[in-house]
């Protein structure tokens, strides 16, 4: 068994810690979220469940991590990827994306982390499908992200682009959906 540094383990419980924290105020904020525009949504609900609790946390941790890209905050896309990282592993089913996390909690600047985001994207894809248990997951597509074309996931119709950032914010289309069956 793998001897593990005082430090290490401080690190991961404070990891581990923020990411329920963060993970539960994530939740309250959406179920908030959907209460407040259940009239102008028309019925239409913006959260998404999937089937493993991991898979869901791991999504979670995807969808903040989009919305840290378009605020092009840093810091919180390498934090948010760090614990991603960690609910990948756990969930284990995951090592292109758990790879692709780790390349992108590493990355200091927005352009390569955007980049490194539709690269997890598309890492993300199979592990979503047959995996939603409530909601829909909305797969978007900007043909202008990146250079050449990105897709990403959401929670809603609402294009909020996380590669254009505030300059072109409503740039994509809703090119699939993902729903339970």
């Amino acid at each position: 068994m793998k001897k593990f540094s005082l430090k290490s383990v401080l690190l991961l419980a404070v990891a581990m810690s923020l990411s329920v924290f963060t993970y539960g105020q994530h939740d309250h904020n959406m179920m908030n979220m959907n209460h407040k525009k259940e009239g102008m949504m028309k019925g239409k609900k913006m959260m998404v469940m999937l089937k493993d609790q991991n898979l869901n946390k791991a999504y979670m941790h995807y969808i903040m991590i989009k919305k840290s890209l378009f605020k092009a905050d840093t810091k919180r896309v390498k934090m948010m990827s760090q614990m991603l990282v960690g609910i990948l592993n756990t969930y284990g089913k995951a090592n292109e994306a758990s790879s692709i996390a780790a390349k992108l909690a590493a990355s200091t600047e927005i352009e390569g982390q955007r980049k490194l985001f539709a690269e997890l994207t598309l890492a993300f894809e199979p592990l979503l499908k047959d995996q939603v248990a409530k909601g829909t997951v909305y797969k978007n597509f900007c043909p202008m992200a990146n250079g050449s074309g990105a897709y990403w996931f959401s929670n809603s119709e609402n294009i909020v682009n996380p590669y254009m950032g505030t300059a072109m914010p409503g740039c994509g289309t809703v090119k699939e959906t993902i729903k339970s069956m």
